[in-house]
């Protein structure tokens, strides 16, 4: 199946530059105290290169990825102190696990003509025939590891699911992924599935054949005589 709707991303310096600020490694102290006012902890690593401590606006890095769609734009990064703007993306994002909000992220330098690999979004489009026949649709895997150059990663894969029918199956050896870009995830890991609620299948089971009342009878008064 190939991947619909998607273009690779088109990048713009100023769409995607982000401000942050070298900081120290504090203490947890230090770090509430950051939060408290709406930054966040962050680091930049890559190869043979040191990690830098920074700290990002919250609010400035929820919005630009919300523009993007996906955790998987380069952005441009522009250290406070006058160096260049540095290419990196979202490698993780460590979050909260009551309120959810973020906690710490972590952003990956990426070289423009090297291949990374990358996690991108599966997005399901339409309505499987087996849904409008009674069936329902069972999530499995919601995201593919792709490999490829960063201008060429998509924000997010769209696959078609309407022709699924009853007991169908989408794998991730069904996707056909955008030209320069290679899936990585296993091949045999179900996308999506259309399976039949366990009510309908019990409803629909051959019902017990009701016994004859006079072969009852019969058989009661069989019973009497031998008591």
């Amino acid at each position: 199946m190939e991947a619909i709707g998607i273009e690779p991303e088109v990048l713009n310096m100023e769409a995607n530059q982000l401000r942050v600020s070298k900081r120290e490694k504090g203490t947890q102290a230090y770090v509430k105290e950051l939060r408290r006012r709406g930054l966040l902890p962050a680091v930049i690593y890559g190869k043979d290169t040191p990690d830098l401590l920074v700290s990002v606006n919250a609010k400035e890095l929820q919005k630009l990825l919300n523009a993007k769609g996906s955790a998987t734009a380069i952005l441009d990064v522009a250290v406070e102190g006058g160096e260049e703007p540095k290419k990196v993306m979202v490698r993780e994002m460590q979050r909260d696990p009551v309120a959810r909000t973020l906690n710490h992220v972590d952003f990956q330098l990426v070289n423009m003509n090297e291949v990374i690999s990358a996690e991108v979004t599966i997005h399901l489009v339409g309505t499987p025939v087996g849904v409008k026949a009674g069936g329902v649709i069972q999530h499995g895997l919601r995201t593919l590891e792709v490999e490829g150059l960063p201008a060429g990663l998509p924000p997010r894969i769209d696959l078609d699911v309407s022709h699924l029918d009853l007991h169908d199956k989408l794998t991730v050896a069904d996707v056909t992924p955008p030209k320069g870009i290679d899936i990585v995830s296993d091949p045999d890991q179900v996308i999506a599935s259309i399976v039949v609620p366990r009510a309908v299948v019990e409803t629909t089971e051959e019902p017990a054949t009701a016994e004859d009342p006079k072969e009852a009878e019969k058989a009661n008064g069989a019973k009497a005589e031998e008591a």
